[in-house]
């Protein structure tokens, strides 16, 4: 769900979900992938909704850039001369925010082009995704 609305929110068609790109004898999954004529977009989601990030989820969104990076470094060749677009989409500006002003990450974003989103979803999957998340943290008895 929140994909397709991340889809029609920047205008991307035909997108892949969950594309496996092979890296030497290893293979790199981005979230979506969707390529026409004159661009590549890859594409991450972090699902965190309402609370700041943890250190965790923090570093799992710094290995999605990495490999966003990776990815577009390993297919140069095959996609020379299309714009290859990276984008880190966050479901909640709270999420979102937990990268301040002031750091790194951002500095870093910016020097690889990496492009930031925010993707609001609408209440009643939002309210879901809040209960899964809760369920999830091993703090509150989940």
């Amino acid at each position: 769900m929140a994909l397709r609305l991340i889809a029609a929110e920047l205008g991307l068609a035909n997108v892949e979900t969950q594309k496996r790109f092979p890296i030497g004898p290893a293979f790199v999954i981005v979230d979506a992938f969707a390529e026409s004529p004159e661009e590549v977009v890859l594409l991450e989601v972090n699902a965190r909704v309402v609370t700041a990030m943890k250190t965790a989820t923090k570093n799992q969104v710094l290995k999605d850039t990495l490999k966003m990076l990776l990815i577009e470094k390993s297919r140069a060749a095959e996609w020379q001369g299309k714009r290859v677009r990276k984008l880190l989409v966050f479901l909640d500006p709270i999420a979102r925010r937990s990268f301040g002003p002031k750091a790194w990450a951002n500095q870093a974003w910016n020097a690889f082009g990496i492009e930031t989103h925010i993707c609001e979803i609408p209440e009643p999957h939002r309210t879901a995704l809040i209960a899964a998340q809760k369920a999830q943290d091993l703090r509150t008895g989940g």
